[in-house]
């Protein structure tokens, strides 16, 4: 077999020191100045926040084929550099001190790459930089390393003994291997390179001093797409971010796969630092460090750059991405884009540790939708607070760049909270009342007739848009007949209390039952078409029924499909002063889960659901005038899974109650006045979760899905107290006071409101 001579770009030929004297001190740990680095490796974006990210390198195997490397040197860590993987890989000559370094050229290029000590130093000023006690010169300084000693004390060694030590490093297990040789295009180098890529290897190889074109613009044949894809070159520039005077260029030659695709030199090329750079030179001794300039210093910068990358993101080495991540991350110099001189440009690792590409998730249908579209999708309801534990997980979520590598978002906005009711809202001007009344032969009829007061309502209000706000009558109408039967029907107005008054046909338990009935389950379906029916079993047995649905067109969505509610009641009047009540309901909601609404099919859509609901009531009529009620409701929602398109891929069953304790009195001073006292608690879930689609990342940084529960009760619990006197002060004006106090308004805690107001109404 034929071998070729090769030259290093070693001490002796193609590379400069100048030598440096210290004195060796004890071991140093790495935490105690991981806040500086040497101004190199500033030069390309390490900061601390990286190497944290890449715990230092800490795992990764760096294979050094060159002179060898001395174990024991004081720059290193005990045990990095390993006796039992490390050795004479020469085919040519003997090693007379096995993979001892007995040239200094290894033991620095491995310093440069994965030195643990940081510079002893005072301070050291050259070549543009300035360094200083404390500063780490190594860029992965927590790296394990492999010696392949390829090279003799001079520097000097053939190509079957290079092609040789990258087969001994891979086979070690290196990730990646540095080559701070000449280059060569001959057929053992090449099958050598397509061995380790094939062990899933990234080889950096040197450009070469001799300030000319790589091999003279000659092309490489014979590389796998593998290996191509794996492979390195790495030029020098100085500290101003020029090319150094000795450094190689790609030129104009190629890489030749062995299915004939071109690549060019520049598309592998990269350039790192290589001119006064610190590191140990040992055949001065274990105290003396020389600055070195050179391609063999710019290879190792880059191959520290690929261990910390790859450490941080395993993905990048089993998918075999890391060089190219590197390469489509750099600092553009010279002319722009790709050139011969610079090729990809200059390692920028604070690019290359920020997402590439779109940041996207995935749906529990497995659809990727880019974090950049995503808006707020959902608004919360009292009945689930602000959603706490689920935006605590929204807030660290995990997301995917272009190159398949996690990176925590905080999705916590998309989850609107309401602004509290009690500061946003006006005195309600239909608390306890009742419709209007007419009265004939055969029964009564009652009405109520309603306005949003088109424009001119909405004319104080901030941004508001006439176009948007058309006038809008709405209201209702019940009969009642002689016999007992209560019928009713209407639109746009609360079912609250057509169907208490169907149910009971008593106006004061149903002007109190109407208070309580919107600030449970059943008020999620109304402000659209209502129907009510009871009739008298019984002189003492009353059944209704009703059906009730929002409007068709809701706010979050004009497709969405309305929510509604089938309700049936059954009421008792033990005797002259006590009835009692019983409900059973069901809510269908198709874009909302207990009032939370969102759009069908958005990222935080929670599915359709279907709520059942038990309610009691107890009350006690203490004369004409005076009533109390008592109130409360169970809810059961039934588990369900959310869209294909949401995060959200499943809710349990869900537990809800509200209750309220209501006093009414009527005819105090005058005719018609009334005094209503109330407590109560608005719907709340009590007990449920849900499950958000999560990614965490496996050994091989694959994504690994799964289901994080979180639970939905809120962190709050609400309790509203009420005062409230009507008083009419002619037959067309109403004059109103009320006081309030909401505690944990919305059930979450801390939300505090406090109300105290005056309404005068007049009818026309």
């Amino acid at each position: 077999m034929t071998t070729q001579r090769m030259t290093p770009p070693s001490l002796f030929k193609q590379c400069t020191m100048t030598v440096l004297v210290a004195l060796a001190c004890g071991a140093y740990s790495h935490q105690a100045a991981a806040q500086t680095y040497a101004p190199w490796l500033r030069q390309i974006g390490i900061t601390n926040t990286i190497e944290s990210a890449a715990n230092w390198g800490k795992g990764q195997i760096l294979g050094v084929v060159d002179t060898g490397i001395n174990a024991t040197h004081p720059q290193f860590a005990a045990g990095q550099v390993s006796q039992a993987l490390s050795s004479c890989a020469a085919v040519s000559f003997k090693c007379a001190n096995g993979f001892a370094d007995d040239n200094g050229h290894g033991t620095a290029v491995a310093s440069i790459a994965a030195g643990y000590r940081p510079s002893l130093f005072s301070t050291i000023a050259a070549g543009g930089y300035t360094t200083v006690a404390g500063n780490f010169i190594g860029v992965a300084p927590l790296a394990n390393i492999v010696s392949e000693k390829v090279l003799n004390a001079a520097g000097s060694g053939y190509s079957t003994d290079v092609a040789n030590g990258v087969r001994k490093a891979a086979d070690a297990g290196a990730g990646v291997i540095n080559v701070s040789i000449t280059f060569g295009n001959d057929a053992n180098t090449v099958a050598a390179i397509n061995y380790a890529a094939a062990k899933g290897a990234f080889i950096v190889w040197a450009g070469g001093n001799s300030a000319q074109n790589l091999l003279g613009n000659l092309n490489t044949s014979g590389l796998t797409q593998t290996a191509i894809q794996h492979l390195v070159f790495a030029g020098s520039v100085n500290s101003a971010n020029a090319a150094s005077s000795f450094t190689n260029k790609p030129g104009a030659g190629a890489l030749v796969s062995t299915t004939g695709a071109k690549t060019s030199y520049s598309m592998r090329w990269v350039m790192a630092p290589g001119e006064a750079i610190l590191a140990p030179q040992t055949t001065a001794g274990n105290s003396a460090y020389a600055l070195w300039s050179g391609t063999s210093m710019a290879a190792p910068i880059v191959s520290g750059s690929l261990m910390l990358l790859q450490n941080a993101w395993p993905i990048l080495k089993t998918k075999g991405t890391t060089a190219d991540l590197l390469l489509a991350t750099t600092t553009d110099l010279g002319i722009a884009g790709v050139d011969a001189t610079y090729g990809k440009g200059l390692v920028n690792l604070t690019t290359a540790f920020n997402p590439y590409g779109a940041l996207s998730v995935t749906t529990t249908g497995g659809q990727t939708v880019a974090v950049s579209s995503l808006t707020g999708t959902l608004l919360s309801s009292g009945a689930l607070g602000s959603l706490s534990s689920i935006q605590s997980k929204l807030a660290n979520y995990t997301a995917f760049d272009s190159y398949a590598r996690n990176f925590s978002v905080n999705l916590s906005g998309l989850i609107k909270t309401p602004t509290s009711k009690a500061t946003t809202n006006p005195l309600p001007t239909n608390t306890y009342s009742a419709p209007n009344v007419m009265k004939f032969a055969g029964g009564e009829l009652a009405y109520a007739i309603e306005s949003n007061g088109g424009t001119l309502q909405h004319l104080g209000e901030f941004g508001y848009n006439a176009e948007q706000s058309p006038g809008l009558t709405t209201g209702y109408t019940l009969f009642s007949s002689k016999t007992g039967s209560v019928s009713g029907f209407g639109y746009g107005t609360s079912s609250s209390y057509p169907f208490a008054k169907a149910l009971y046909n008593d106006d004061m338990i149903a002007r109190q039952m109407s208070d309580f009935d919107t600030s449970n389950v059943g008020s999620l379906a109304q402000g659209g078409y209502q129907f009510s029916y009871g009739t008298s079993v019984s002189p003492d047995l009353r059944i209704a029924a009703s059906y009730t649905a929002t409007p068709e067109a809701p706010v979050m969505s004009p497709n969405a499909a309305q929510n509604s509610q089938v309700k049936f009641g059954v009421a008792y009047r033990f005797n002259q002063h006590i009835t009692g009540g019983m409900t059973y309901s069901n809510v269908a909601e198709r874009s909302s889960l207990l009032g939370a609404a969102y759009n069908s099919g958005s990222i935080l859509a929670l599915g359709q659901n279907a709520t059942e609901v038990f309610g009691f009531s107890l009350g006690y009529r203490v004369d004409r005038n005076s009533s109390v009620l008592l109130n409360t409701e169970f809810g059961t929602t039934k588990a369900g899974n959310g869209d294909a398109g949401s995060l959200f891929s499943a809710t349990s069953s869900l537990q809800s109650q509200a209750w309220s304790a209501t006093y009414l009195q009527q005819n105090i001073w005058t005719a018609n006045d009334q005094l209503a006292a109330s407590v109560k608690q608005p719907l709340r879930v009590t007990a449920g979760s849900a499950a958000i689609t999560t990614a965490s990342v496996d050994a091989q940084g694959y994504a690994v899905y799964d289901k994080s529960w979180a639970s939905l009760v809120p962190n709050g619990r609400e309790v509203d107290v009420t005062v409230n006197y009507r008083l009419p002060t002619n037959k067309t004006d109403t004059l109103m006071l009320q006081a309030a106090y909401q505690k944990d308004s919305l059930n979450i805690a801390g939300n505090h409101a406090g109300q105290l107001g005056m309404i005068w109404n007049k009818r026309f």
